[in-house]
This record gives structure tokens, C-alpha cells and sequence, in this order.
């Protein structure tokens, strides 16, 4: 405790008291005033306000009294956790209102300070005035900042966060810097690790943050007091350094017989490698090393910005200890070793096995105690385990499936635990695997059948179903019936004969889709007079369910032989509804549901049929050399002899060429806009496409196919060319047009009426009525890429209508929906329109882009044209047969090709002959004007 007394304070007292003397004997009258005197009021703090951050070496207090009475003194009392520890007095004379006391400031803490007024001479305990108002007053230090959990420059950390701590100054700051090296352009960096950590009043701090970098690192501490005033001004107050080294490189392992696969993940720039020790452990469980046997990865390879990932297989490992010493290495540093041990065990002893009577296998062997025996079959699927016993014996228990089959067993070291001398890192003990035991053959018996009781069996009771196709006419030999049936189970088999004699007509298998399809041709020697046709329908685990229906045969009537030879070779339609491949309809089908076939309903192969009959393949590219022989070549020669002959038929092409304009104009002008006239074509295209079908009527099953043919239209013609203009635009930056050709609606009627002719589902769609036209002339190199574009797009978007088609009817079940038919028939059509209207438009005919690429290159219109082609042949073209596994009879397509091409032939050779003397006489009558002139 200080006591401040000045000399004018020591006369005020002597003063006083030689006052008090005199006035004790004046009269008792004045005695009794003075002793009536009260604790004058409290003081009040002016100077600090409400608190005062200080460093010393003292601190000074200011303030008024509330009443002075003359003579008064001052106490100024510190005061921390309520005991006084510092006071100062002040004694003030007449007239005197203020005070200032002055202090040593104590140790570094946070004290309260009050000053107290007493107005007696010699104030004693109760002679003082209430407290003032109370001021904080923090005390620090000026002590430097030093890092005392680490110290020098050779520490190592495996961690980009250490923590860093030491003391300062109480109530000061503290602030870290990193310092580091990424070996690139920017040298060494300095960064922020901590900043403005405050230090209590204990001094010691502690503080974390995130190096941004490995390697070599410093950390730079700098201090400030409570006051904001530098420890150490203008430079730190301390550093420590040493290695920032990453932990070791992670680790997968895949364990298997005698051998085990690494895999080692390591950090962005740093290269990742292990060595492979073979070690060979002694008596004293001392571990020898030796050299590295192998090296992971075998070559070194620079680092990755991502992160290096090596992986390493080591097989046919000796029973033993195998060590992986992993690390990773960044420039001149090495981070933190991973130690993993795996111990490959011997191969256990032979395996025996034993059938116990209720159809378990009992497995037994050798190995070493404490070890687990796993038995695994073929498959390496574990059956059961066993772990050793101290004996060296194990056995499990297992319920294979009955059969012969083969197993083995294979020994893990269960509970391996490595001891090596000292650790060289992070050390992991790995259980492995020995090699595997001889095989052994173990039979299982089956389990004997369990009769039911009498009473629990249930007979099956027959199908109720309905077979349609036949009208009720005579039938004649020869004639061909489309039957039919819907709600059948799936895998339902489906027998058709003719009796009183039975004879065989065909079978099929009933599909997910609940419907049997099947067209059978009445015997040519069958007796005329009364029969009955059967059909009957076997469900999976049910019986027989015949239906009979009564037929009358009469005689066939007299059959021209060329026609008979002609028809004998039309395409048959697709018997198998089951499989997806052939067309459906016919007379028997209610067209009143909507969710009945339409004629071109699965009319189409699956790609899972292609795969299941390789010989479709085959034919079709066969199909597609004889189209590209006896279609495509005819074409173009006839194509070339008439472009020969302009003059002579100039003013029928000019005649055909105006009236196809005039067409289009007045089309476009009656439209007005572009997107109702595609509209229009698309629409009365379908209705056109629509016709394919026989029974094309004012019906439901004929709406849907309209909207489907219209759907899949619009995709392949419209939406080929927006898609294709696109490409084009953005490749070749060439402006384009989606055209409208209402002129092709011709190529649409003939295709139907050649389809109608030939009975071809799903027809010839030749869909060109919406088009592409560039809007700039260009060369003929731009032409070809932007014809290709096109048909590639068209393509593209057919084969891929024909794979969903395909998913589709792989993941159709129970009764189809009418919403799920529009969807299948859409995909039809967008298959077979876009891949008939791709081969059309291939055609060297000089108002087809196919002439466009033939006169560019032979050689690259003969390759797309195949390709398409095949295609065609494979997917549209009726090639797969109704029976599983087969092909078509192609003969009859191969006999219309070759017709057209005689046809073709002999107009070439007409126009040829007739040309030439045509020719001839118009050079004569040259000759003859000539001499005139």
C-alpha cells in the first residue's frame, strides 16, 4: 500500500487539533455540534470515464466531492476480486472541489477503482463516504511473444494445422505468420496462420490455422500490448521452423490366394511409391529385411496435379511376411512412412468332406491354430468358415445346393498382429490369404419329394379363351386364316390342326403382351366337305383348353400357274405375335378397341431378334447389294439417259417442272404460314400412310395409327431437318430452311399402292414432303455435307425410335393399353419412315439428293447407300420369319427387284435407240439450215 502525505496536509492536522483543544473548554453547547457530524457524500470519478486500458509504470485518478466541507480528505482504493491491493490519499484545503491521485499500477489484471471523501481529521472504518462510481482499469504487459511449444528450426509436423503456442503480453495480441515454399514462380510466400488472438492475463496463448503448403515451414510471431503498441517495434518477436510433412500415401488393399493388389492415393504434385520387402522373421520374433524385392510403381512418373493414384499386383507370394513401405516425395521432401505388414499363411491341409443324412456337408482340414479356413466353391463363393484349433484341426458346416460340384479351401491369417523391431512409420498388420487346397467333388442328393395330402391337391381347370380370325365361309385347300386371340397367360403354347383327320396347321407362344397371332393355310390335299378346326391353348402348369369351331371345305377353284408361282412367293406374315417381329390385324381383330393391333403393330424385328438370328444380318446386307445392283444402278442409268434427252422431252420436264411449282406456290399461299402447311402435309401424309392397312376405316385402332404415322413423320421430315439445319448452321455457317414438297404426297400414294400390291407391312413410308432447303448458294462440297447431315440425322433418329421400340417391347407385360400401343406404333413408324424416305432420297435420280453425292463421289454414294440399305433390308423389310430363329423367304423380293430392273433396262435401251435417230435427224436438219444461211 502507497500513502501520499504532504507537508500542508501535517499543519491542517496540527491546525485542527490545537482548534478542537481550544473549543473543548468554550462550552459544552459547541461539544455537541461537532460530535453530531456525518460521512459527507460520495465523491465522483471524472478522468478515467468507465475504464482504462494501461502498461503502466502508474496510473492517475480524477474527480470531484459532492460537498466539500473545507478540510477534506480523498482515498482512492484498487480493488481485484474484492480485496483491496492499492491505495492512494489526497488531502485537499479550503475552497479546493477536485482531486488527483496518482498510483503505481499492481501486477497485470482488471481491477475496479472507487474513491471514498471523509471530512475528519483522523477518518477512521466508518468515517468515509459511500463508494464512488467504480472505473475498470485492465493492466497488461509489455512482455515479447515466444512460441514455447516448439522450439530451433528442426521440428517436423504431419499436419498443415499445428497448433502454435507460447506468452506475451497480458491483455495484448498475438498474431502468427507461415512461411513457405512451393518450389514454383512465386518463391517464397507469407501468409496469415493466425491473427489477433488475444492473450489473458495469464499471458500464455495458443493459436491454429491452415498452412497452405508441405514442406520446409516457418512461423513467424508478432506481439502487441493492450495498449495496440508493438513489442518488439518493427520487427517479430519470435520464429520456429522445421519439415511440414504430409502423412503417409492411403492405402486400399485387395487381398486374394498368395497375393494382394495396392492401391496408393497421394496429395496433388507429390509422387507416391512403396517398396515390397520379403522379411524373414527369426527366433526373438526379430524381423530381417533384406533388399526390396518389388517396387510399387515399378518406374517413377511425374506427379499429378490431381493427385497420384498408383496400383500394384503382386501374385504368387511364398508363405510369409510381405511389408509395404509406402511414402510420398515432393522435390527435395519425403513425407511420412505407412509400415504395413501382410502375412501370407501356408496352404492348409487337404480337404475332406462328409454328406450327413440331412443333405449337409460337414468340411474338415489342418492349418495353423488360431487361423480361419474358409471353403469357397467354383464361383469362389464362400459355402463356410472354420477357425483352427489349438490342435491344428478345424471343420464347418454347409448346405449346398443338391448336385455334384467342386470346392476348395483356402487359409486367412485371422488375427496376425506384426511385431517389427521398431517402427519406421504408421504400422498396419494385414491378414492374407495362403493358395488354395486340391479341389474336391462333392455330390449332394436332392431332396426327396413331399407329396401333399389328397385333400390339398388342386386339379387345373381348363382356359377359357376365344379364337378369332375365321368368318364362317367355306373354306377352300390352299387358303391362308389369320387367327387370333387376346388374354392369354404368357408362355401359353397355342396347337392348331384340322380334323376329322388331324393335321398339324402351325403353333406359337403366346408373348408378354397376352397375344397369340398365327396364320395357317388350310392342307391343298384336305377333302372338301365337314371338318373342325382346333386350337389348343396350354398355359405353363395348366392343361390342355381346346376350342373346336365347325368349318366347311369345298373345292379350290382353277388357279392360273403363273399367278399361283407369283403368290407362292409373296412374303408371309409374321406368325410369332409373341416375338414382336410380324405385323399384326387382320380380319380378326375388334377394331373397336383401341388398344387392338393395328396393321403395322410389332411389324418390325427387335434388336434382340437381330441378335438371336445372326442369318438376318446376313441376308439383309444380301438384300441390300441386290438393292444397290438391280434398283440403285438401273435408276441411275435411266436417270442419265433421260438427262441425255432433255431435248428431246425438255418441254415435258419444263411442263412437269412448272406444275410442281405452281403447286407449291398455290400451297404455300393457301397456308400462308410455313408451320400450318407442315401441319397439313404431315396429317394428310398419314391419312395416306394410313391406307397400308387393309381395314383402314373410320375406327380407333385406325386413329391411333394415324396419329402414330403422323408423330413418327413429324419426327423424321420436320424434325430431321430443324436438327440437321442446326448442325449446319453452327458448323459450316450455312443459312437453312426447313422446305415444304407437296409434291412428294405422290411418292406417299405410290409407296402405299406398291405396299397394298405386294401385301408389305409396314409399307413403303416414303415420307419427303417437308424438307431442307440452304438459303445460299454454295459448292458442291457444301452440298454433299449438308445432304449427308441430313440423312445421317434421319437415320440417327430411325435407330434410335427402333431401339426404344425394342426396350419397350423387352419390358412390356400383362394386356397392352391403348396409350401404350401409340407410343409402340410412333416408334414403328419413325423407324420405318425414316429409313425408307433415307433410301429414297439416296436415289441417283436427278431430283433426289442422292444424285447430289452420287455425281460428287461414286465411291462414298455406294458406301452410304449400302450402309442405309442394310439397314432397310434388316429392319423394315419382313426378313425375319415367323419362326424363331429363321429367315423369310426373300425369293419374292429378290423377283420384284429383278422385274424393276428390266423394266428399268429396257426404258434405257428404248430411250438409248430412239434417241440416237432422234439425234441423228436433228443434226441433218442442222446441217440443212446451216447450208441455207
Amino acid at each position: 500500500m502507497s500513502t501520499h502525505r504532504s507537508p500542508l496536509r501535517r499543519s491542517l492536522r496540527r491546525l485542527l487539533a490545537v482548534s478542537i483543544v481550544a473549543l473543548v473548554g468554550v462550552g459544552s453547547a459547541v461539544a455537541t455540534v461537532s460530535t453530531a457530524s456525518a460521512a459527507p457524500g460520495a465523491p465522483t470519478i471524472t478522468s478515467p470515464v468507465t475504464s482504462l486500458d494501461t502498461v503502466g509504470p502508474d496510473v492517475t485518478i480524477s474527480g470531484t466531492l459532492a460537498v466539500p466541507s473545507g478540510y477534506d480528505y480523498v482515498r482512492v482504493q484498487w480493488s481485484a476480486q474484492g480485496a483491496v491491493v492499492e491505495e492512494c490519499f489526497q488531502g485537499l484545503g479550503p475552497g479546493e472541489t477536485t482531486f488527483t491521485c496518482t498510483s503505481a499500477v499492481p501486477a497485470p489484471g482488471v481491477y475496479s477503482v472507487v474513491a471514498q471523501h471523509s471530512d475528519v481529521a483522523e477518518p477512521g472504518p466508518d468515517d468515509w463516504s459511500a463508494d464512488s462510481n467504480a472505473v475498470s482499469v485492465r493492466v497488461g504487459s509489455t512482455d515479447t511473444v515466444t512460441i514455447t511449444n516448439y522450439t530451433s528450426f528442426s521440428n517436423e509436423w504431419s499436419t498443415q494445422s499445428p497448433t502454435i503456442a507460447g506468452t506475451g503480453p497480458a491483455f495484448g495480441a498475438v498474431a502468427v505468420e507461415v512461411v513457405f515454399n512451393l518450389f514454383d514462380d512465386n518463391g517464397e510466400q507469407r501468409v496469415p496462420y493466425c491473427t489477433d488472438t488475444v492473450i489473458p492475463a495469464s499471458g500464455e496463448w495458443s493459436c491454429t490455422g491452415t498452412s497452405p503448403g508441405w514442406g520446409y515451414t516457418y512461423f513467424v510471431a508478432y506481439g502487441t500490448t493492450v495498449v495496440g503498441l508493438e513489442t518488439v517495434p518493427g520487427s517479430y518477436d519470435d520464429e520456429i521452423g522445421g519439415d511440414m510433412l504430409p502423412p503417409p500415401p492411403a492405402a486400399t488393399y485387395v487381398l486374394g490366394p498368395a497375393s494382394f493388389q495396392v492401391t496408393l492415393d497421394g496429395l496433388p504434385t507429390w509422387n507416391v511409391f512403396a517398396d515390397i520387402f520379403s522379411v524373414a522373421e527369426f527366433e526373438g520374433d526379430a524381423y530381417v529385411y533384406g533388399m526390396a524385392v518389388e517396387y510399387c510403381p515399378l518406374y517413377s512418373v511425374n506427379p499429378q496435379p490431381g493427385g497420384q493414384t498408383e496400383t500394384c499386383f503382386y501374385g504368387d507370394l511364398a508363405p510369409g511376411i510381405w511389408n509395404v513401405y509406402a511414402m510420398q516425395e515432393w522435390e527435395f521432401f519425403t513425407g511420412f512412412y505407412r509400415d504395413d505388414y501382410i502375412m501370407i499363411p501356408q496352404q492348409p491341409g487337404p480337404l475332406a468332406a462328409v454328406v450327413n443324412a440331412d443333405r449337409s456337408v460337414r468340411f474338415s482340414g489342418t492349418g495353423r491354430p488360431g487361423y480361419t479356413v474358409i471353403v469357397r466353391d467354383a464361383a469362389e463363393s464362400q459355402l463356410c468358415a472354420g477357425v483352427v484349433a489349438t490342435g491344428g484341426a478345424w471343420q464347418c458346416t454347409a448346405t449346398p445346393p443338391a448336385g455334384t460340384a467342386s470346392y476348395r479351401a483356402i487359409q486367412r491369417a485371422t488375427g496376425f498382429v506384426a511385431t517389427p523391431p521398431e517402427s519406421f512409420g504408421v504400422v498396419s498388420s494385414i491378414a492374407g490369404y495362403s493358395t488354395y487346397t486340391g479341389a474336391i467333388s462333392v455330390t449332394v442328393p436332392p431332396a426327396p419329394a413331399v407329396i401333399p395330402p389328397a385333400s390339398t391337391l388342386v386339379e387345373p381347370t381348363p382356359l377359357p379363351w376365344v379364337l378369332e380370325g375365321y368368318d364362317g365361309d367355306p373354306l377352300t385347300p390352299g387358303q391362308r386364316l389369320s387367327l387370333t386371340a387376346s388374354g392369354l397367360p404368357v408362355g401359353t403354347v397355342v396347337n392348331v390342326e384340322i380334323r376329322s383327320t388331324p393335321q398339324q396347321l402351325g403353333s406359337a407362344v403366346v408373348g408378354d403382351t397376352g397375344i397369340f397371332a398365327l396364320d395357317v393355310v388350310v392342307p391343298t390335299d384336305l377333302e372338301p366337305g365337314d371338318h373342325t378346326l382346333v386350337a389348343i391353348a396350354t398355359p405353363p402348369g395348366g392343361v390342355a383348353s381346346p376350342v373346336a369351331i365347325p368349318v366347311v371345305v369345298v373345292a379350290a377353284p382353277e388357279v392360273d400357274p403363273v399367278k399361283e408361282t407369283v403368290e407362292s412367293l409373296a412374303p408371309e406374315k409374321a406368325d410369332d405375335a409373341t416375338t414382336g417381329d410380324g405385323g399384326s390385324g387382320g380380319g380378326g381383330v375388334d377394331r373397336a378397341d383401341p388398344a387392338a393391333p393395328s396393321a403395322i403393330s410389332d411389324s418390325i424385328p427387335t434388336i434382340d431378334r437381330i441378335f438371336r438370328t445372326p442369318l438376318l444380318a446376313i441376308t439383309a446386307g444380301g438384300i441390300a447389294l441386290a438393292i444397290l445392283l438391280l434398283v440403285a444402278f438401273p435408276a441411275e442409268l435411266l436417270n442419265s439417259t433421260l438427262a441425255s434427252n432433255t431435248r428431246r422431252l425438255g418441254r415435258w420436264y419444263a411442263a412437269i417442272e412448272g406444275g410442281v411449282e405452281r403447286a407449291t406456290e398455290w400451297f404455300a399461299a393457301v397456308t400462308r404460314t410455313r408451320a400450318l402447311a407442315a401441319a397439313i402435309l404431315v396429317v394428310l401424309t398419314a391419312l395416306i400412310f394410313g391406307f397400308v392397312d387393309p381395314d383402314f376405316g373410320f375406327d380407333p385402332v385406325s386413329l391411333r395409327m394415324t396419329v402414330s404415322l403422323a408423330i413418327g413423320l413429324f419426327i423424321v421430315t420436320y424434325g430431321a431437318s430443324w436438327i440437321s439445319g442446326a448442325i449446319i448452321e453452327r458448323v459450316w455457317d450455312i443459312p437453312t430452311r426447313v422446305g415444304l414438297q407437296p409434291a412428294a404426297l405422290v411418292f406417299a400414294v405410290l409407296g402405299v399402292i406398291v405396299a397394298r400390291l405386294l401385301e408389305f407391312s409396314p409399307g413403303f413410308l416414303i415420307g419427303l414432303v417437308i424438307g431442307l432447303d440452304l438459303l445460299t448458294r454454295v459448292g458442291a462440297p457444301h452440298r454433299v455435307r449438308a445432304t449427308l447431315t441430313n440423312i445421317g440425322v434421319m437415320v440417327g433418329l430411325s435407330l434410335l425410335a427402333w431401339a426404344g421400340f425394342s426396350i419397350a417391347t423387352a419390358l412390356a407385360s400383362g394386356e397392352p393399353t391403348a396409350l401404350g400401343l401409340l407410343v409402340s406404333d410412333a416408334l414403328v413408324a419413325t423407324t420405318a419412315e425414316g429409313l425408307t424416305a433415307a433410301l429414297a432420297a439416296l436415289m441417283p435420280l436427278g431430283f433426289l439428293q442422292g444424285h447430289e453425292i452420287f455425281r460428287r463421289s461414286k465411291l462414298l454414294w455406294a458406301g452410304v447407300f449400302a450402309a442405309v440399305a442394310v439397314l432397310f433390308s434388316l429392319i423394315v423389310l419382313p426378313t425375319a420369319s415367323g419362326e424363331e430363329g429363321e429367315v423369310a423367304d426373300v425369293g419374292f423380293w429378290m423377283l420384284i427387284m429383278v422385274v424393276f430392273a428390266a423394266v428399268t433396262l429396257t426404258l434405257w435401251a428404248v430411250l438409248q435407240f430412239t434417241g440416237r435417230s432422234g439425234a441423228d435427224d436433228d443434226e441433218i436438219a442442222e446441217q440443212t439450215v446451216g447450208a441455207t444461211r
